[in-house]
C-alpha cells in the first residue's frame, strides 16, 4: 500500500461498506491530490481506442498544455472514461469523437464532442437519471454512466453542461473544474 492512498474494496453496491467507501472517496475528491487531466485523458483515450477503431471512428485529443485539477485520480479517470465511452458507443460507424482540455488560470474545461445523433430536448432533460437510456439505441449499457458522471462532477465541485455540439453537430459535454491550488500534492496519473 502507498501512504496517502485508499483502495476501494469490492463489495455489493447496496452495502453500507460500499456506500461509506464511495462517500469517503467523494470527500477526498474535494481535498485530494493535484491531477493533470491531460495525462488522465491520454490514458483513457488509449484504452478506448480499440473500441473506436472497431467502429471506424476517429478519436481526437486536443490538450496543448497541463490541466491541473484537485481531486481523486480514479474518480476523474472514471468521469473521462464514461464521457468518451458514451460518445463512442452512441455514435455511428465512421463518427468523430473529440476530447479537448483547456486551462485558463481560473480553472480547467474538459470538452467532449461527437457527430453522433445527439439528444432531443426531452432526452437532455432526463440525462443523468439513474437507469435512464435513450430508446431505440443498439448500444448496450445499464443507464448509470451519466448518473456516475454527474456525481463525480458534483463531488469535485465541477459544473457539468450538455448541449448540441456546435463543432460536430452531435452531443457536446463540458465539465468546468476550479483551478488546483498551487503547491498541492500531486498524483501518479
Amino acid at each position: 500500500d502507498v501512504p496517502g492512498t485508499i483502495t476501494l474494496l469490492a463489495g455489493p453496491k447496496g452495502s453500507t461498506f460500499y456506500q461509506d467507501a464511495l462517500r469517503y472517496r467523494e470527500i477526498l475528491a474535494r481535498h485530494g491530490v493535484v491531477v493533470d487531466l491531460v495525462t488522465t485523458a491520454r490514458q483513457v483515450m488509449a484504452s478506448l481506442a480499440p473500441a473506436a477503431l472497431a467502429k471506424g471512428q476517429t478519436l481526437g485529443l486536443d490538450a496543448p498544455g497541463p490541466c491541473p485539477v484537485q481531486g481523486d485520480e480514479a474518480l476523474l479517470a472514471a468521469l473521462v472514461r464514461n464521457l468518451v465511452d458514451n460518445a463512442i458507443r452512441y455514435s455511428p460507424r465512421g463518427a468523430q469523437v473529440r476530447l479537448a482540455l483547456r486551462s485558463d488560470g481560473g480553472g480547467v474545461t474538459l470538452a467532449v464532442d461527437d457527430n453522433g445523433p445527439g439528444l432531443t430536448e426531452a432526452e437532455l432533460a432526463r440525462l443523468g437519471e439513474r437507469f435512464f437510456r435513450v430508446l431505440g439505441t443498439e448500444a448496450s449499457g445499464s443507464g448509470l454512466g451519466w448518473s456516475i458522471v454527474r456525481r463525480i462532477a458534483e463531488s469535485h465541485g465541477a459544473e457539468l453542461r450538455v448541449m448540441r455540439s456546435a463543432a460536430l453537430g452531435g452531443l457536446a459535454v463540458r465539465v468546468r473544474f476550479s483551478a488546483a491550488p498551487p503547491g498541492g500534492p500531486t498524483g501518479t496519473a
